[in-house]
């Protein structure tokens, strides 16, 4: 038997979104930044690297 759950009504919002924050100018640039994103992707790859290496010994 399957069994589903009541479709929520359509007027219920899933999120309300409406109040949180906006980026500023400098979050944007930010994050079109190619030397910073890149500079991002070293250090998240390393710091996963680490956790890789110390669960292997």
């Amino acid at each position: 038997m399957i069994m589903t759950q009541p479709a929520a009504p359509a007027s219920d919002p899933i999120a309300d979104l409406s109040k949180s924050p906006l980026p500023t100018a400098k979050t944007l640039k930010m994050r079109q930044s190619l030397p910073f994103q890149f500079t991002r992707f070293l250090s998240f790859n390393s710091r996963i690297m680490r956790m890789v290496i110390k669960g292997h010994h």
